[in-house]
């Protein structure tokens, strides 16, 4: 995938969060959609463009909702992680899918929420009433939102690694 094409991805997918945030809530949970797409495209492209479209989604979250400086390296960080293990998940599964984003929303809204229960707000109310609640609420979200960036994104070559993982758990074997 070029980077255009994934930059412009990205800040269509902020755009769309940024202000239908107070629309989208459930129960007082809103999606996380910049770090789906933050997922999507480290899922999908080499590893190196995984801390690339972190380190993006990061700067729109950032500049769009305005938040703290320190989402720009969570959000590098979940991009990197998920690049790099990319071939240890089978990427089509949508229950590998919700775990994945899932495990991402959890880890970025533990990280800020530290930062935030500094500032005086308690750290556990922060745990239940706003990480738990969005991570399940995106990790729904999960499934729909990579079957439509599928949709979108131009067919992409296979990685020879890919092949090999596949055939080796098809036919039964631990791949090495």
């Amino acid at each position: 995938m070029s980077r255009p094409f994934i930059i412009i991805t990205l800040v269509v997918l902020a755009i769309l969060e940024a202000p239908f945030n107070s629309y989208l809530k459930l129960l007082g949970a809103a999606p996380e959609l910049v770090l789906l797409g933050v997922l999507y495209f480290s899922l999908n492209s080499p590893k190196e463009a995984g801390l690339a479209c972190g380190l993006i989604g990061g700067v729109l979250k950032m500049a769009l909702s305005g938040l703290n400086p320190v989402i720009l390296i969570i959000y590098a960080s979940i991009g990197f992680l998920a690049g790099l293990y990319k071939e240890t998940l089978y990427k089509q599964l949508s229950s590998a899918r919700m775990i994945l984003a899932f495990a991402a929303v959890v880890y970025s809204n533990m990280i800020y929420g530290f930062l935030i229960s500094s500032l005086g707000f308690p750290y556990y109310k922060m745990i239940f009433f706003i990480c738990i609640p969005s991570a399940i609420y995106t990790a729904a979200l999960a499934p729909l939102i990579f079957i439509a960036l599928d949709s979108i994104t131009p067919p992409r070559e296979v990685e020879y690694r890919e092949i090999i993982f596949k055939k080796r758990a098809y036919e039964g074997r631990r791949p090495q």
